[in-house]
């Protein structure tokens, strides 16, 4: 079976009725269990790089067999060098995210392998919070989402050991 997300990976592994419920059934103690297909989240960018070493027991902070950290933290710094503040890279259930910088709502890029890979690798934007201005039509996450997706996509196409760059709606 293929799957297109770390995230669908994490959820097959559990059940089904892990998603449906929001309980933790078998995560890494201490990480979230939050699901990211409630969040807006821009497209999908899977692309080869062999460039973003796997390290020993890096799968011991997310789960089994997902991956990510060296890239999470080269996209973090390239995101810097391009003005767009971080917060630091953490782990997820699903993979490492990129905190970036932003208010009143919260991005991410979340950075992990695809189809259990050590050389192919997706990546998305995604925001949290502002449901209440969401309700209110008054939420800007979807700009501030757009332009983080337009920076991670321009950041990967620029990097000559990236190669092969897809993006999936």
């Amino acid at each position: 079976m293929r799957f297109n997300t770390a995230f669908e990976r994490a959820v097959d592994r559990r059940g089904p009725s892990w998603a449906a419920s929001g309980r933790d059934q078998g995560s890494v103690p201490g990480r979230s269990t939050r699901s990211l297909a409630v969040m807006p989240q821009a497209p999908m960018l899977t692309f080869e790089s062999s460039a973003f070493p796997v390290t020993s027991g890096e799968d011991e902070e997310t789960n089994p067999g997902i991956f990510g950290r060296s890239l999470a933290e080269w996209l973090a710094n390239r995101l810097s060098e391009r003005g767009i503040a971080t917060r630091g890279v953490i782990a997820e259930d699903f993979g490492w995210c990129v905190a970036v910088a932003s208010e009143p709502h919260k991005l991410f890029v979340a950075c992990s392998n695809a189809e259990e890979q050590q050389t192919l690798w997706q990546v998305y934007a995604f925001s949290e919070g502002g449901v209440l201005n969401r309700l209110l039509g008054r939420d800007k996450a979807a700009v501030a989402l757009a332009e983080l997706h337009g920076s991670v996509k321009d950041i990967l196409s620029k990097e000559p050991s990236v190669s092969g760059i897809k993006e999936e709606a």
